[in-house]
């Protein structure tokens, strides 16, 4: 039966990939025949939710993959996705979870307890899950609808492992092998399933019709790459982009004034861009020195980055998440770094450096919001002395480097998560493949301090000592100014007037609630 399931949607791919992607050019055209088209800033790096966590390629999978929580960025919180119950015992080291009835993979494969534990499995031997699953000792599935999770101690913000693990089907894993990822699967229980993918222009999308909350509304759809936010403002006021969201704010004025307030947002962003400096860096090793990172810190304009990055609408910030999304983000209790040329200078002096040093290279991405960033702080840095040149590369050339800690400086971002626990990706040991700091080299830093308070933090669930812990441990990151909090980005998005978008979010939007409605 499978193969049959199999062979039946090969050919739907097939006919998918002729299709053209042309605009919708007609208002009269059949709901089910439009393509629904968003704007990719960049190209997808995969299609396997488990070999990404940049929140680009995140935004993709939520459509595909689901896990067994999901996301309410509207309301705040997670709620259960695939999982229908979850039971959690007395000492909080067993989750017992039942899933929900009559759920299919886009194959028409039942989804069961056994592909979750292959799922979690495979997370596990997977390096960029590991910030997720190494509280977990194991897993097992005591019958198809049971889903057992053994930890290896106590932690409270489970929620978000429960969101970012997208449950996927064995066999068709198994099959395509080492091409997952690089190829069209229907091995997700999501709304829609990819059609077509190319790493250069971006993928297109089919509705899973038998989709277990209901068909979609909109059936076709399509991610089109459009790197320069010029041309995604002219595809959209040609009608050729459906929906944009993490619109230019510079381009705000005339977007806005051709959506209106029906077809327009500005959404307190769930983000936060940073600077890092690598104070192991081999290349500049000057950054060892603290009072030269102190320096550069205080040279620092963050107004500098909103007017630049934000046009004046974003938020200069001291903290590693939004506090409005994250309850147990420390607001109080930490060392700030404000803008202060003069103690700049007067820091560099102090550190041996009176007329001015090099510190090597800023490395960011090629995305408009964080090339601008690097810009801004290279200038600032200059202005006190500090000479710094400035490489701006592919998201996915620029993320392997940070991983490797192959960089001196760099500028990036997270987004999308409501626990202050999100920092262990940032500050523990087992998260290779995901800080851009490594505190464990050399002895300058007391990551066994670090690593404790997370440990900490994650063991009660009393939001009071959570803060505590916190509160604790984000004054040691910032005395050792190595991450620098710059500003908070809001989230402009406009859509076109034949579609309704429910409650405009900042990241983790579901076109599953978007539906085609008759143009005002």
């Amino acid at each position: 039966m499978k193969k049959i399931i199999a062979l039946c949607l090969a050919v739907v791919m097939t006919l998918g990939l002729l299709a053209g992607c042309g605009k919708n050019t007609d208002d009269n055209t059949d709901p089910s025949e439009k393509t629904l088209v968003l704007r990719a800033e960049t190209a997808f790096t995969t299609l396997d939710p488990a070999n990404s966590n940049n929140t680009h390629d995140i935004k993709l999978y939520d459509q595909i993959y689901e896990g067994l929580y999901g996301m309410n960025e509207a309301e705040g919180g997670y709620y259960n996705e695939l999982a229908k119950d979850v039971q959690v015992s007395d000492d909080s080291m067993t989750y017992t979870i039942t899933l929900k009835d009559g759920i299919t993979f886009q194959n028409g494969e039942p989804l069961t307890a056994s592909d979750c534990v292959f799922t979690y499995e495979r997370a596990f031997k997977n390096a960029n899950m590991t910030y997720l699953t190494t509280m977990i000792d194991s897993v097992e599935a005591p019958d198809d609808q049971t889903f057992v999770i053994h930890m290896k101690y106590a932690y409270a913000p489970i929620a978000h492992t429960l969101f970012r693990v997208k449950i996927v089907e064995e066999n068709e894993v198994t099959q395509q092998g080492d091409k997952f990822g690089t190829i069209p699967n229907t091995a997700g229980t999501g709304a829609y399933y990819v059609t077509e993918y190319d790493v250069s222009t971006g993928a297109k999308l089919s509705a899973y019709d038998k989709y277990w909350q209901g068909a979609p509304n909109i059936k076709k759809v399509e991610y089109r790459v459009f790197a320069d936010s010029a041309a995604a403002v002219i595809a959209y006021e040609n009608g050729e982009l459906d929906y944009y969201e993490e619109a230019a704010l510079s381009d705000w004025d005339s977007l806005y004034k051709k959506a209106g307030d029906a077809h327009s947002a500005m959404v307190t962003g769930n983000n936060i861009i940073w600077m890092g400096i690598n104070y192991a860096s081999k290349n500049a090793p000057v950054l060892n020195n603290d009072l030269v990172r102190k320096a550069m810190f205080y040279a620092i304009n963050k107004e500098d980055v909103n007017l630049a990055v934000a046009e004046g609408y974003g938020k200069a910030t001291d903290t590693y998440m939004v506090p409005e999304y994250c309850p147990t983000q420390p607001t109080t209790g930490f060392e700030t770094y404000s803008y202060n040329p003069e103690k700049a200078k007067s820091l560099l002096a102090e550190a041996g450096y009176p007329d001015g040093v090099d510190v090597g290279t800023i490395l960011t991405t090629s995305s408009a919001h964080n090339s601008k960033t690097a810009q801004v702080l290279q200038a600032d840095l200059e202005a006190v002395g500090i000479h710094a040149k400035v490489d701006m590369l592919d998201v996915s050339m620029a993320v392997e480097k940070w991983q490797a800690q192959d960089y001196d400086i760099c500028v990036y971002g997270d987004s999308g998560n409501y626990d202050f626990n999100n920092i262990r990706q940032q500050v523990h040991s087992e998260s290779v493949g995901m800080y851009v700091i490594n505190y464990t080299i050399g002895d300058k830093f007391n990551w066994q301090r670090m690593e404790e308070l997370v440990a900490l933090g994650a063991g009660t669930a009393k939001l009071e000592d959570r803060m505590t812990y916190y509160t604790e441990l984000w004054s040691m990151i910032m005395d050792t100014a190595t991450i620098l909090p710059l500003i908070n980005r809001p989230v402009a998005i406009v859509w076109a007037d034949d579609l309704d978008v429910g409650t405009p979010v900042p990241t983790y939007y579901k076109v599953r609630n978007f539906s085609w409605v008759s143009a005002s």
